[in-house]
């Protein structure tokens, strides 16, 4: 609806007014994260390379070759994005895992066991605990 059909509906000037600068508000709040993410990536990018370069350098001066024929700045650039991908997939599982595990205490159910479960590689504790468990 433009301007003439909401004043001929009988909108007021001031709640337009009010709709305006709410809408301009949201715009300016959403250019402003936009700018904001957009500095962020350049900075993260800039820190993948100089680290990179310091970490082939470091080979370098360890092995007291040149690596230039077998790893490149590119190469270890994409190896750092395919890690922080991996990394926020274990990110994301480990919040949604304390979330739950809240949950669960606060409805009053053994969190103890939960969390004896993911950490415990022993398949005989992990039945120790549940039998313990039950009563």
């Amino acid at each position: 609806m433009d301007l003439y059909e909401a004043l001929k509906a009988g909108t007021s000037a001031e709640e337009l007014l009010k709709i305006f600068h709410k809408d301009l508000d949201e715009a300016n709040a959403r250019i402003a994260a936009e700018q904001e993410a957009a500095a962020n990536k350049e900075y993260l990018d800039t820190c993948r390379k100089v680290l990179a370069k310091a970490i082939i350098e470091y080979a370098e001066a360890f092995s007291g070759e040149d690596l230039g024929e077998s790893f490149s700045v590119e190469s270890v650039i994409e190896y750092f994005k395919k890690f922080e991908k991996e990394m926020g997939q274990v990110v994301d599982f480990s919040k949604k895992l304390d979330k739950t595990l809240k949950e669960n205490k606060s409805k009053n159910e053994n969190p103890k066991i939960i969390k004896t479960i993911i950490h415990s590689v022993d398949d005989d504790e992990i039945f120790a605990q549940f039998l313990k468990s039950l009563k």
